[in-house]
């Protein structure tokens, strides 16, 4: 580590060490977390996807699953059956205990008379429903649901660009797509969209408050666009250094924080909203910030960057300094809790997946 580092690090929070460090094939490129917290999915740029051991870091399982990269990973909270999406266009089904893959189809449609060597759209997002009873894939412009067992349930209509983004809304019976001119929603027994909220200009990615009221997305122009559902309204949050490419939610839908440079930027939404207020900035890191992510209770939060570190942080006690600062010298690209315990993975451009320990406090 340098002398830099280590002096940045000593004064953002106290040094934490992690608790192991499993090196897969290639940069890990997406990460999940098991509802029962036993198991870490990740997507490896090799097109492997790999199971671990969330106590240690042991391997349980490493499928190749994609034949170019793997992209998106997902856990059902019905089954524990996990869905893995890649550049090959294929989505795919597997489950802890089995070596085979147990379905496999097309993301997107093939069509009549589909040449095998067409390019498929890659399948970037796979988003499991709140019960875990369906999975929504994104491919392109292509938007299709699956049962827990993998089995195709219906393709809703092509959107109207490829789908930047896609997430369930907190009733857990609609589901929303982000791309160019803004977001359509669907309720997941019906083909139709139930309402789209329009924008002149291209989301990248979105993100729902628990509570259902705000829906808030990062713009192409380093921007974040905010509809409040009940009254129609919108307004828009500028300044970034960066395009805003991950925001996340407080239990409570009353904080957002956000990436879009080297600080996480954290919203207050309390009462009337964050019109007129000005936000708080998570500072620590030396390059950009690449995720960040609220735990479940509480205002918790993680961010990691470019730089390797990874940041925790107790909004109810400080903004100024960590609650712990961990460092593994190579790009951490996500973060994500355990569903229960207050410690955080990360996956790293190198290939390491680290598992780093409860931070107390």
């Amino acid at each position: 580590m340098s002398g830099g580092v280590a002096a940045r690090r000593a004064r953002v929070g106290p040094s934490i060490e992690p608790v192991w460090r499993t090196e897969i094939g290639d940069a890990a490129l997406a990460l999940a977390v098991c509802t029962s917290g036993s198991y870490v999915a990740v997507a490896g740029g090799d097109g492997e996807v790999t199971v671990l051991d969330s106590a240690g870091g042991r391997v349980v399982h490493a499928w190749p699953a994609h034949a170019l990269g793997a992209l998106s990973v997902g856990w059902s909270s019905h089954t524990e059956c996990l869905a893995s999406g890649g550049q090959d266009g294929m989505v795919h089904f597997w489950k802890v205990g089995h070596d085979e893959v147990i379905a496999s189809q097309s993301a997107a449609p093939l069509g009549e008379g589909h040449n095998a060597h067409r390019v498929l759209p890659w399948v970037e997002h796979v988003s499991w429903s709140p019960d875990g009873r369906t999975c929504a894939t994104a491919a392109g412009a292509h938007v299709a649901l699956w049962d827990a067992e993998g089995q195709l349930v219906r393709r809703l209509p092509p959107f109207r660009s490829t789908v930047a983004d896609l997430q369930w809304l907190p009733d857990g019976e609609r589901l929303s797509a982000v791309g160019y001119s803004g977001a359509m929603i669907w309720h997941r027994a019906d083909d139709q969209p139930a309402e789209a909220l329009q924008w002149k200009g291209s989301f990248l990615c979105h993100a729902w408050a628990p509570t259902g009221k705000w829906l808030a997305a990062g713009m192409q122009e380093a921007a974040v666009h905010i509809f409040e559902t009940k009254t129609k309204g919108d307004l828009e949050m500028s300044g970034y250094s960066q395009k805003v490419r991950r925001l996340s939610w407080s239990e409570d839908g009353k904080r957002m924080i956000t990436n879009g440079g080297p600080y996480g930027t954290v919203w207050n939404f309390a009462g009337s909203g964050p019109s007129g207020t000005r936000p708080v900035s998570l500072g620590g890191h030396a390059l950009s910030v690449t995720d960040v992510a609220f735990f479940r209770q509480g205002l918790w939060v993680a961010t990691c960057a470019e730089d390797g570190q990874l940041l925790v942080w107790n909004l109810a006690a400080s903004s100024k300094k960590a609650m712990a600062a961990g460092f593994v010298p190579s790009a951490a690209l996500r973060l994500a809790w355990h569903p229960r315990e207050r410690r955080v993975f990360t996956a790293h451009q190198s290939g390491w997946v680290v598992g780093w320990p409860v931070v107390r406090g």
